[in-house]
């Protein structure tokens, strides 16, 4: 109990009055020894069986205990608990003799190791109208102030389009595909903030919380402007966004993908407005499919979208997928999976998150894999069987439907491979500097001559791309970076699904296999000490809906 709940001394004109509230059985009382220290501390002259007597009296008023015969200032001086203010009362003798000082003031708060945020004019104040018997504060230290975080201006996008300024933008949530023209400014990059340190009155440092930087690079046909503050077009084109870099690409568009057309391979954007048949294959830097795909062959190193189902399609995505549904797929996707309705038979293997957005989504069999996290809504065909029918039904009639959250040996071994391949291209890209710098020297000293200047350019080009090489293993790691860092925070990965969850249904978690033992209704399974554990979807939710996002269409 605090000390003030447990007694309490008040000097007021000359008399020191002593107030201790009644004592209930069994609670803390009020010690006599800190109520003499306190007394001594004050210069209180007082007679010992006065205090006795009021102590056991314990009337809870406010008892006369002596009269304050000082002939000096008492300065009564308290620090709050986080020694960021200091409080000074003042009790004036009963007789007055030297006149209080702000000196004498300073030096009583320097005893107290008070060094910082004095205010001089405030205990002037104080002396010149005898502000006595209240507490004033005289001290003050200095808040910290945080950083800002730094924040994109998306000036592609039309001036009623583009988020507020100073939020949070999550690239992969916004709209592209917006035509700007060579020269353009595409993106104002505000830096972020180091905030300023703050202090104690003791004279402790106390360190402010840095901003974030955000990050968004130049990527294909963009730059940065001369002041390093803008991203701008170097070709007229349309904008595409894939990780943290912004390019600007040519874009291809086709009403249908089948055997008129053939194979389709474009370095830049593929908008097909139909379907894509069978035996049909695209590659491109991004997909876009208003249509449906069926048994063809889809790669990109970016995004890539279908408005309507994929049927025995198999996907190669290096960014983020998002689609209707999918029958029969086989899809590998580097970052996020998004589906609006259902996943039937397929195997989905994602770097960091896989949903199923649609209420009445769901799946049914194949394997599901993500590096961080799954959200469905249900498992198993709409209609599904009763809990009997299950335990009558042989079990090969029903599909298994494997669930896999962690990251995989096969990411573990890409990310590896990615940091090696940097490291490779960053020591060929040295040798190539010291090589050019040699041939630099001895030309200076014998001359030019036409095999010299072509072995140059050679090793120009050579170095061009052992940059361009790490530039990109670097960036695929940093991507694998972040996985990695939120697969550390979610223990492993979870599994979320809100609706039904049929018997049967395998649930793997850091590679340890739990099985739905019987029919059940919304659970989140993690990793836990003693394995895998099933709980409430709603409180983990929580903590990890900022990992889910949605895909503009």
């Amino acid at each position: 109990m605090p000390k003030a709940d447990l007694y309490k001394i008040s000097i007021s004109d000359g008399r020191v009055l002593l107030r201790i509230p009644q004592q209930l059985v069994g609670a803390e009382t009020a010690n006599m020894d800190e109520i003499q220290a306190e007394l001594h501390l004050k210069g209180v002259d007082y007679i010992p069986e006065q205090l006795q007597e009021i102590y056991n009296r314990t009337t809870g008023e406010f008892d006369f205990l002596t009269d304050f015969k000082t002939t000096s200032f008492t300065l009564q001086i308290e620090l709050s608990k986080d020694e960021g203010e200091a409080y000074i009362n003042i009790i004036p003798p009963r007789e007055e003799g030297d006149p209080l000082t702000l000196q004498h003031v300073i030096a009583a708060l320097k005893e107290k190791n008070i060094l910082l945020g004095i205010n001089s004019k405030t205990i002037e104040k104080i002396i010149g109208e005898r502000i006595y018997y209240e507490p004033v504060l005289v001290a003050c230290g200095r808040a910290t102030v945080a950083g800002k975080h730094g924040f994109p201006e998306l000036l592609f996008l039309p001036e009623k389009s583009r988020p507020a300024s100073g939020t949070h933008v999550n690239l992969q949530e916004v709209p592209v595909l917006q035509k700007v023209q060579e020269g353009q400014e595409l993106v104002r990059v505000e830096l972020a903030t180091k905030g300023e340190n703050g202090f104690t009155i003791t004279g402790k440092l106390i360190t402010s919380a840095p901003g974030k930087q955000y990050r968004i690079r130049p990527g294909r046909n963009t730059r940065y402007n001369p002041e390093g503050t803008h991203i701008i077009a170097t070709k007229s084109g349309v904008v595409c966004l894939n990780n943290d870099s912004i390019s600007v690409e040519k874009i291809k568009v086709v009403e249908k993908v089948d055997a008129s057309t053939g194979h389709v391979r474009f370095d830049g954007i593929v908008s097909i407005r139909g379907n894509v048949s069978d035996r049909c294959s695209i590659e491109a830097v991004r997909i876009d499919i208003g249509g449906s795909v069926g048994k063809a062959r889809l790669r990109s190193i970016g995004e890539i979208r279908v408005a309507q189902g994929l049927s025995g399609t198999v996907v190669q995505c290096g960014s983020s997928l998002h689609v209707n549904n999918m029958t029969d797929a086989h899809v590998s996707v580097g970052e996020h999976a998004l589906v609006d309705e259902f996943v039937i038979n397929s195997n989905i293997f994602c770097g960091s998150t896989l949903q199923v957005t649609s209420a009445s989504g769901y799946v049914s069999g194949g394997v599901l894999q993500a590096g961080n996290l799954i959200r469905l809504p249900n498992v198993g065909l709409p209609g599904a069987e009763t809990k009997k029918d299950v335990a009558e039904k042989p079990a090969s009639d029903a599909p298994q439907t494997i669930l896999e959250v962690g990251i995989s040996l096969k990411n573990r071994k890409q990310f590896n491979e990615l940091e090696k391949h940097a490291q490779e291209s960053l020591h060929s890209l040295q040798d190539d500097l010291k090589e050019i710098t040699s041939i630099l020297d001895e030309m200076e000293e014998i001359g030019w001559n036409e095999e010299r200047i072509e072995t140059l350019t050679e090793l120009e080009s050579k170095a061009n791309k052992n940059v361009m090489s790490a530039f990109s293993d670097l960036r695929k790691r940093e991507t694998h970076d972040g996985i990695n860092d939120l697969n550390r925070s979610t223990n492993g990965g979870v599994v979320f699904i809100t609706g039904k969850i049929p018997a049967g249904t395998a649930i793997n978690v850091r590679r340890s296999r739990f099985n739905v033992r019987e029919n059940t209704t919304d659970k989140a399974y993690s990793f836990a000490e003693n394995g895998i554990q099933a709980g409430p979807c709603k409180e983990l939710m929580k903590r990890y809906q900022q990992y889910f996002f949605n895909m503009p269409g």
